[in-house]
Formats: structure tokens, C-alpha cells, sequence
């Protein structure tokens, strides 16, 4: 085996937590050389990466947009919900890409490489990475993003949901839009199967995202997701196609499952990411989970001791992210209720803040009492033996 360089640390994929932890890293003067591998470093806006805090947000010199208010609609109950104690940001990929990759830049012991990755090995000592092209590099440690968990067992998961959207950002030819309210969930009463929903982030008064959002087991045809957002911008904007233009596009699929936690690759090969499990399983959400657990291990490793590999949730927030993906999987119906339920009798903070998986006991009993109790009773009874 030819090896091309040894480096302290290999980064494998330049996404969202991969270039968290080499800005942490890079910031927290690290001092151990550093390999930053991905296909490419292009800062392209193919994605939007929303989160709430109530305290400074990360990278606030790059952040797109806040709002302090939003619009819900679920079955009968439609209203302007306001947010106190946390605000709502967004950061655009490329805009995030290049802030990043700038800082990197200015520290001699990080490296950049663009190229493919083909596989990952390891033993107690070494990690090693192998790139399509046929090179190999040499790391203490890899920390990867790339590569679903070796180890994953899919006959474990009960609930294999996925989060999947198409987005067209656009804009109108008039004003048409409210810049400081987002829609965080206008239901899609009659969607089937699965839960059907948009969200909305308007950035001015002419130009917004939108995006059709499902969670179901399967993706839908290209030609749904544009049918819904073209029949949503009619009738809630009174936008026909000749009234705005599609500027850019956004696809995804998150995974919302009960995935075993699975934070090693193989020995010194630890997962990043959604590979280690930081997507909450219930809401898809990611970035704050990601700067939480990167910032830390940057830390770690910065002290020079080894690195934390990614923790799971508290038990209390897996039970019931695993209750509610059983509802989400198995009635649609029983999904709009528990929905509809859950905005109308609680707060936009308190909501957020169960989300977010910063609440106490006693406000967890205050969430849970404000839902339809069958369907968690239900969902708790197939789930016993989780």
C-alpha cells in the first residue's frame, strides 16, 4: 500500500458536518495537520439549512434570514403563531461553503482535496482513506460523512421513514410576499399517502422558498412535489406561472427512522452527520445537533485527548420520536390531529423547546397532555418492547 500522506486527522466529505468540525477545529487552533477531502468544494446554494435558538446563533456573519413569526395550518385551526424566547434562522450552503473554506485556507496545517472517495479502512493504530483515483492517506483519525454506517442493520429499523421535499426558490414579478413571517407547516389536508405540508421562507417581499414537504416510506415522482407548489402559489398567492420565476431548486430526502445508533465506521473511523445519527428522526432537523456535538469534539481534540464519538439522545427523546414516526407511519389522519393539537394548545417556544430536546419532565407531561391520547396509546402499545 502506497501511502501518500499521513495527517493527524482526515475529514472525509465537505458538507454541512464536515466543514463544521474543521471550522471549530481551524478556530480553536488546532495545531495537528489536517486532510479536508470531498468531490468537490464548489460553494453552490443547493441547499437551505434552517434552526431556532434562544442564544447567539453559529456563523451569524453568513445567516440568510431570521423571523420572530409564523403562519400554521392544520385542519380547521390556521393562525400567526409569534416567537419569544427563540428566533428562526437560515444559512445557505454555498454562502456557508465559502465562509468556511475562506478560514480554512488561512492555516498552513489544513488541506483541501477534491476527489472521490472510495472506502475507509482501520485498524487499533491507523485509518486509512482510499480515493477512486487510487491514493491513499493515512490519519490517526477519520472522521466521515460520506458513507452510511457499516455496520447498519435495515431489518432493525421499524419505521423507515424518510423526509423528502422539492423546493423552488422564486421570484414574483410584484410584491407578494411578507418577509418577516414563514409558514413552518401548512398542511395538505387530503395528501396521501403519508403527511403531506408546505413550508415557506419568504426572504423579501418578491422573492421566497418554498418547498412541498412529505413524510412517507417513499419518494414521489418529480412531477408532484412542482403540481403542489405551482397549485399552492395560485391559490394562496394568486401567482400563475407567467407572475414569477424559478431562480433555484432544492431536492432532498432525510432520514426519519428509528436507526440503531451507530457512531464508529470501523476503530478510528468515527460518523458524522446524519451517518451518526445527529438527524432528530422525528422533525429531520440537523444543524444545531451538528454544531452541538462538532463544537465539542473540536474541543476534545484540541485538548489533545481522544475523540467523543457522537452520543444518542436521552432515552425519553427516542421513545418518543419512536411514538410519534409509529402515528406518522401508520394513519395519516391520527397525524393531522396529533399536528393540530400540539400548535393550537402550546406555544411556538414550548414547542420548539420540546423539539429541540431542552425541556424538563414536567413540560414534557404538559406537551404530551395537550395530544389525542389514542394514538400515542396505540403507538405505545406496538412499541413495548423498544
Amino acid at each position: 500500500m502506497k501511502v501518500e500522506s499521513k495527517y493527524d486527522i482526515i475529514i472525509a466529505g465537505g458538507g454541512l458536518s464536515g466543514l463544521s468540525l474543521a471550522w471549530y477545529l481551524a478556530k480553536g487552533g488546532y495545531k495537528g495537520e489536517v486532510l479536508v477531502v470531498d468531490s468537490t468544494f464548489a460553494p453552490t446554494n443547493d441547499k437551505t439549512w434552517c434552526f431556532w435558538t434562544n442564544k447567539e446563533p453559529p456563523f451569524r456573519e453568513i445567516i440568510y434570514k431570521k423571523w420572530k413569526k409564523t403562519w400554521v395550518s392544520v385542519l380547521d385551526y390556521s393562525t400567526f403563531r409569534y416567537l419569544n424566547e427563540y428566533s428562526y434562522y437560515c444559512i445557505r450552503s454555498g454562502d456557508f461553503r465559502e465562509y468556511v473554506l475562506r478560514e480554512l485556507k488561512r492555516h498552513k496545517n489544513f488541506d483541501l482535496l477534491e476527489e472521490n472517495i472510495l472506502d475507509f479502512s482501520a485498524n487499533k493504530n491507523k485509518a486509512v482513506l482510499l480515493t477512486k483515483g487510487g491514493d491513499t492517506f493515512l490519519a490517526d483519525y477519520i472522521f466521515q460523512s460520506v458513507m452510511k454506517p457499516k455496520n447498519l442493520d435495515t431489518s432493525q429499523i421499524k419505521y423507515p421513514l424518510l423526509q423528502h421535499f422539492l423546493g423552488w426558490e422564486i421570484e414574483a414579478c410584484e410584491t407578494a410576499f411578507d418577509p418577516e413571517t414563514f409558514t413552518i407547516m401548512d398542511f395538505d389536508d387530503e395528501f396521501s399517502p403519508g403527511v403531506g405540508f408546505m413550508y415557506v421562507l419568504p426572504f423579501t417581499q418578491t422573492k421566497a422558498l418554498f418547498e412541498f414537504t412529505v413524510f412517507s416510506d417513499k419518494v414521489l415522482d418529480k412531477k408532484v412535489y412542482k403540481k403542489k407548489i405551482k397549485h399552492y402559489l395560485y391559490h394562496t398567492y394568486g401567482l400563475d406561472k407567467e407572475h414569477y420565476e424559478v431562480r433555484r431548486k432544492e431536492y432532498g430526502e432525510i432520514p426519519m427512522e428509528d436507526r440503531p445508533h451507530i457512531p464508529l465506521y470501523e476503530s478510528n473511523i468515527i460518523n458524522l452527520g446524519s451517518a451518526g445519527g445527529m438527524t432528530k428522526p422525528s422533525t429531520g432537523y440537523t444543524f444545531t445537533r451538528i454544531q452541538d456535538y462538532t463544537q465539542k469534539l473540536a474541543q476534545n481534540l484540541i485538548q489533545g485527548f481522544d475523540p467523543l464519538p457522537p452520543r444518542p439522545s436521552k432515552f425519553k427523546y427516542r421513545y418518543y420520536d419512536l411514538l410519534l414516526l409509529h402515528i406518522l407511519s401508520n394513519s395519516t389522519s391520527d397525524s393531522l390531529r396529533v399536528f393540530h393539537s400540539l400548535f393550537k394548545k402550546n406555544s411556538l417556544d414550548d414547542i420548539l423547546r420540546f423539539l429541540g430536546e431542552e425541556t424538563t419532565f414536567t413540560q414534557d407531561l404538559k406537551i404530551m397532555s395537550s395530544v389525542p391520547y389514542i394514538p400515542f396509546f396505540k403507538a405505545i402499545g406496538n412499541n413495548l418492547k423498544r
